[in-house]
């Protein structure tokens, strides 16, 4: 065993469920009798569980069996005593792969296709086969070695190009390879890092030439505070109402980066799995490790800051996560002393909720059929989506500024008009305080913004000239349902005419009122809205209005022509930030929601189980 455990560590859970499930034993017969008090079930691979602490509280309880659903076995003993077992543990495989393990993966084809991309782009002069073994990536290295050391490589020859004007190689951004977050930011820490985590993985020197254009800049050369890691530390929440743009902001934010973002709805859902394994977005179900961000709680109690570093020892460091918190609760409890919130404007994001529904995709359109056969069904859904579109920007409002916490918000029409500027905006959040000034970014960021949007350095940016500024729709992978077609993509809803007068009316009046319904089980959030309920009232200013989304006094959608400004909402500015933590209170919706997570029986029930499912358009390549 003590041979076996180092070795055992070093693999992922996924692979350690595989293992186990070849020690999961068949329990013995109910009319068995035995002299002796029969060992506990699955005793061979709890022995092997135990033996860490790592072990005991990271993976053990993966395989924990609900009460409601474990087995108890009866058996009497010779000297007609009966004991009873408890089926406390039952290892199965898991059925989701590792994200480190994903990630390797992802990276590992994106070398493939590097290789592809430069016989496919070499030039005349130099021969596919020479290029493809001097360009692509340096051998002997893991993807996530690789991953560190390339990201290292941007930063010194970026400084090395504007101070000497060296020309040097940079891959497209959707064959960059993208890494967890790292601690150390500079170049001297990842050399010594990746030589002590490898020094008994190779026999040579690692070496940490980087590249050889890099034999013409002085080795002295450091990497600035602005354009290395200097992002605060701590994870930023990412919230918004569903089908708001928030895989597209993580998209951008990843290849900007090259950092794995996080998200805290639960890995195994059809459509987490979807976005993990078809849209790159390998972070699903990961909310980052425990680290102590500077609170005084966790210093109290040391061994319970110890016993969250163990639940959390296969789960790498993250910077972003993404939530829908509170219109419904995520997997894990999540602390964050900053929000970014990204919102959309309520006929396109709730129309595009009912087509998420309906689908069970991110990227499917229904066809028009579906819409005039379910036209009740989804005036119905408008209706009552609308208080809970009120209600979730509300709670966000309000519990930041009574938390003291920074907030940025971000439209997503502002995102697909003019991506440049707004991701300026996003980042210069990441780095500092807050996003609402003037803060002003160095040239490597604006740079890997602009290199992020398939844009040439020659090629000028301007808010006015939307269609040349809006790049959203070259993502590789992952292309949103309307993103691309700028100022048309916007409002696209009340063109198609989804919408009766009556629901478009019905929703300014939810707007205008501010009252959003709340059960008994929901009180908490009735309390921290109430707070400025009275001060909203008095502004005579609604939610819609806040936002630039009035259709009747503000002419939305022609009135982002000319985007009206984005409004912010400062916190309490103190000392020690606030902080707030989600997942734990309840949730907007009543467990009864119809239009909640029980769509998914509906249309079930409409599509015989998804073995006939709707009718879609067509998608476009």
């Amino acid at each position: 065993m003590e041979t076996s455990t180092p070795c055992l560590s070093n693999l992922r859970r996924h692979t350690i469920s595989i293992i186990l499930s070849y020690l999961q034993q068949t329990p013995p017969a109910s009319d068995q009798k035995t002299s002796h008090p029969i060992q506990p079930h699955n005793r061979d691979a709890l022995s092997l569980l135990i033996t860490t602490k790592r072990f005991a509280y990271a993976i053990l309880p993966l395989f924990r069996v609900p009460r409601q659903v474990c087995h108890h076995y009866h058996y009497k003993l010779d000297d007609g005593s009966c004991i009873a077992i408890i089926e406390k543990y039952r290892f199965l495989v898991l059925p989701i792969q590792d994200p480190v393990t994903l990630l390797d993966r992802l990276n590992t084809k994106r070398l493939r296709r590097r290789i592809l991309w430069a016989k496919k782009n070499s030039s005349r002069n130099e021969p596919a086969q020479n290029a493809t073994k001097k360009s692509c990536y340096m051998y002997g290295r893991s993807t996530d070695e690789l991953a560190v050391e390339e990201w290292t490589i941007l930063q010194v020859n970026h400084d090395a190009k504007q101070k000497k004007g060296i020309e040097v190689k940079v891959w497209p951004a959707h064959l960059e390879l993208l890494r967890f977050l790292d601690q150390y930011g500079s170049v001297h820490e990842a050399k010594n890092k990746l030589e002590q985590t490898n020094q008994s993985k190779r026999t040579a020197q690692l070496p940490f030439c980087l590249r050889p254009s890099m034999s013409k800049i002085n080795n002295t050369i450091a990497i600035s505070n602005n354009s290395g890691n200097a992002f605060r530390p701590g994870v930023v929440l990412l919230t918004s109402y569903p089908r708001s743009g928030n895989t597209l902001l993580r998209t951008l934010l990843e290849r900007t980066t090259s950092i794995v973002t996080g998200s805290d709805t639960r890995p195994d859902r059809t459509l987490s799995k979807s976005l993990a394994m078809q849209y790159d977005l390998v972070g699903e179900g990961l909310v980052g490790k425990a680290i102590d961000e500077g609170t005084h709680e966790q210093s109290k109690q040391p061994s319970r800051a110890h016993m969250n570093l163990l639940h959390t020892a296969y789960d790498p460091s993250l910077s972003i996560v993404k939530t829908h918190f509170p219109e419904r609760s995520g997997w894990k409890p999540v602390n964050s002393s900053r929000v970014l919130l990204l919102i959309r404007n309520p006929y396109d994001s709730i129309d595009s909720y009912w087509n998420l529904c309906c689908t069970n995709t991110h990227t499917t359109s229904l066809d028009e059929s579906v819409y005039k056969k379910y036209a009740n069904k989804f005036e119905s859904l408008a209706r009552h989506e609308i208080r809970i579109w009120c209600e979730f920007h509300y709670y966000w409002l309000d519990v930041c500024q009574k938390e003291g916490v920074p907030l940025l918000v971000v439209r997503y029409e502002d995102l697909v008009l003019d991506p440049e500027s707004e991701m300026q905006r996003v980042i210069a959040f990441l780095k500092e305080e807050d996003g609402n000034g003037e803060s002003l970014l160095d040239s490597f960021w604006k740079w890997r913004i602009r290199h992020a949007l398939g844009k040439s350095n020659n090629q000028e940016s301007s808010a006015a000239n939307h269609k040349d500024s809006g790049s959203t729709s070259n993502l590789g992978s992952y292309q949103p349902r309307s993103s691309s077609g700028g100022i048309l993509s916007i409002g696209k809803t009340l063109r198609k005419n989804r919408y009766s007068e009556s629901t478009l009316t019905h929703m300014h009046d939810v707007a205008a009122s501010g009252e959003v319904n709340r059960n008994n089980n929901t009180s908490k959030f009735a309390s921290i809205s109430s707070v400025n309920k009275t001060k909203k009232q008095q502004s005579n200013e609604t939610l819609l209005q806040k936002f630039g989304y009035d259709i009747y006094n503000q002419n939305f959608p022609e009135n982002f022509k000319q985007p009206p400004p984005v409004p912010t909402f400062a916190g309490k500015r103190n000392k020690n930030p606030g902080r707030v933590t989600i997942n734990k209170t309840p949730e907007i919706r009543s467990k009864d929601d119809e239009f909640g997570r029980k769509m998914t029986l509906w249309r079930r029930g409409e599509t015989d189980d998804d073995s006939n499912p709707f009718p879609t358009v067509a998608q476009r390549k």
